[in-house]
């Protein structure tokens, strides 16, 4: 552990202590450059400390950092979460993002608007999005706290289209006269 991520888990800690919370911190490893610090405690506390779309974690986190890198020349980058809500929060927006990418694939809507959210969420969203809808166009819109993302139809790209021709290219009249018996 580095000396900017033991002094983050004991500011932390101190923050907590000094909220009255009692928790235990558990340090995960993300990547080779992000740590998360993952707050253990009861339902009560975990409730205040995410707030209202985990906005309060989102301050939280926001602070911790703002102390770390006054206190070190280095920025160190790091996650907090609490009771995992984050792996919930993200499974959740996957999950509205399917449900939209699906509409606009079967011609429900033209454009969907997903509700507002954060930039770490709207991140989550467009990284899914572009992963497993690559035919489809994520882009946000609005600002602030007003910040949304909408999805639209984009058709499929050059390579895609050309993968897709040397496929077609490839049957031979017997090979699909074959496939209907």
């Amino acid at each position: 552990m580095t000396e900017d991520a033991k002094q983050a888990k004991s500011y932390l800690e101190n923050m907590l202590s000094l909220m009255g919370i009692q928790a235990t911190v558990e340090e995960d490893t993300i990547d080779e450059s992000t740590i998360s610090y993952r707050i253990e405690c009861n339902d009560d506390d975990a409730k205040m400390l995410i707030g209202r779309k985990g906005q309060t974690l989102e301050a939280l986190q926001f602070l911790l950092r703002q102390m770390v890198r006054g206190a070190s020349e280095t920025t160190e980058h790091f996650v907090l979460d609490v009771r995992n809500y984050r792996s919930r929060r993200e499974e959740s927006l996957v999950d509205k993002a399917k449900r939209a990418a699906v509409a606009v694939l079967n011609g429900e809507s033209e454009l969907y608007e997903l509700l507002p959210m954060s930039a770490f969420e709207r991140r989550v969203v467009h990284n899914y999005l572009h992963e497993h809808f690559p035919e489809l166009s994520s882009e946000s819109h609005g600002l602030g706290p007003n910040r949304h993302i909408v999805i639209s139809y984009k058709g499929e790209s050059e390579e895609e289209k050309a993968y897709g021709a040397a496929l077609d290219a490839e049957e031979t009249p017997d090979e699909v006269h074959a496939d209907k018996e």
